[in-house]
């Protein structure tokens, strides 16, 4: 059962949970609360009128907020709103302009903190309080990826930049909180050893080596909140800062539930849409479902070979696009080692394959009225092209039939270019590249 409120920023899941102690119901209890309060103060971020959103005032223009913040770089950090006060942009940090609405959620986290019986998670727990209260967000993420798996797991703070369309730049308040499912967590960790351990190649200067410090998890969701339930994402790899990758690791987190609203409301229908009966005959939902969680898993692990120092600061506004969908490329070329190790067989890469063009194909349709996922889109938008141009996926009077061997051939050619871009590409060839497909 999934409980979405008309109009909320919110979803409430209902999963089969493990058997759990009376202290850590009551520590959920009280996480799941915390989560909920993150809805008010998304609602003050998001706004979909605009390409900034709410974070910049709705006359700003791109160049002048640019201009503001070389003399005032807060005004490009993650974490900040920027207002016009007298004429001048001023930019104000989130713990300061959400202070009120940020207070009740630091509280409830304090009481779980001193009511769990896991040390460990208790004292993160202290610690994600203090960041919402501090702005400390960055101590909070190092903070997760030192803890020791526990049963019970929450994120809640400001991450992912969908909602700014304008600078791409301010990073959006969301929860979630769930419960750990253990066999998808060691069968995506059995995922996790084989393929990290597979393109053992000397790292390039531009590139941060980070194979030996990826974390996983599968979680159970009970909440999401925020962004993400808006965009209601399936993996997270957390954090975006090189920096903090570099040095402490990064961890992977697949959502069971979310896959199965994004199945239902996405990939079936998109399914029974646009391939012909014979195809589809050949995959049953169940054979998508799993695609659907496989690919991700894959591109979430995909994201540990593609930390480039330089390439945000080189791509600029294209970066995201082109980060996603390498990703989303190579984690089906790596796939192919499962194939080779019997992990996986032909039919799973396939549905995994058919999956991602499904979402594709729903996500362009989306376009049209919704901006929000335009990142993704636009990866979508550029692989269905490129497989088109390259014969490996024809349609005809609105089907679409692939060539699975073509499509191999294709994966390679277009992560030869994605992989040049993140590496040592320029704004303008990324500009190129995508007027082509995209």
């Amino acid at each position: 059962m999934v409980k979405k409120l008309s109009g909320e920023p919110l979803i409430v899941f209902n999963p089969k949970l493990p058997k759990l102690s009376k202290n850590e119901r009551e520590v959920l209890r009280l996480l799941v609360e915390a989560g909920k309060l993150i809805v008010p103060i998304y609602k003050l971020q998001e706004n979909p009128k605009f390409p900034g959103a709410n974070f910049y005032p709705h006359d700003a223009s791109k160049e002048e907020i640019q201009k503001a913040a070389k003399t005032d770089p807060g005004i490009l950090s993650h974490y900040t709103v920027v207002e016009r006060i007298e004429g001048k942009l001023v930019a104000t940090a989130y713990h300061i302009k959400y202070a009120d609405l940020l207070r009740p959620i630091a509280e409830i986290l304090n009481e779980a903190s001193q009511i769990c019986e896991n040390k460990e998670f208790s004292r993160f727990l202290k610690i994600q309080s203090k960041a919402l209260l501090e702005g400390s967000y960055e101590e909070a993420v190092i903070a997760s990826l030192k803890k020791k798996p526990y049963i019970l797991d929450i994120f809640i703070g400001s991450m992912d930049h969908d909602d700014d369309q304008l600078l791409f730049t301010k990073a959006s308040f969301q929860a979630w909180v769930g419960v750990m499912d253990k066999e998808g967590t060691e069968r995506l960790n059995n995922y996790k050893s084989i393929i990290l351990s597979a393109r053992k190649i000397p790292v390039p200067t531009e590139r941060v080596d980070n194979y030996d410090k990826v974390k996983a998890k599968v979680l159970d969701v009970v909440v999401f909140s925020g962004l993400l339930a808006k965009t209601k994402f399936v993996g997270i790899n957390l954090p975006s800062n090189i920096s903090i990758v570099e040095k402490f690791g990064s961890e992977i987190t697949l959502f069971n539930q979310p896959n199965d609203l994004r199945m239902k409301e996405q990939i079936m229908p998109t399914f029974e849409k646009i391939f012909p009966r014979e195809f589809r005959q050949g995959f049953d939902s169940e054979d998508l479902r799993r695609g659907s969680l496989r690919y991700i898993a894959m591109h979430e692990l995909s994201h540990s070979y593609l930390y480039y120092r330089r390439a945000e600061k080189n791509l600029q506004d294209l970066f995201m696009p082109i980060y996603e969908l390498a990703a989303t490329v190579l984690g089906f070329r790596m796939a192919g080692i499962l194939l080779l190790k019997d992990r996986i067989n032909n039919k799973q890469l396939e549905s995994m394959i058919v999956a991602f063009l499904c979402r594709s194909f729903y996500l362009a349709e989306q376009s049209r009225v919704n901006k929000l996922m335009v990142n993704y889109t636009l990866g979508g938008i550029i692989f269905i092209n490129f497989l088109l141009e390259s014969g490996a996926l024809k349609q005809l009077k609105g089907i679409a039939i692939p060539n699975f061997m073509k499509v191999f051939i294709a994966l390679h050619d277009l992560f030869r270019i994605l992989e040049h871009l993140l590496a040592s590409g320029t704004r303008q060839e990324a500009a190129d590249f995508i007027k082509k497909y995209g």
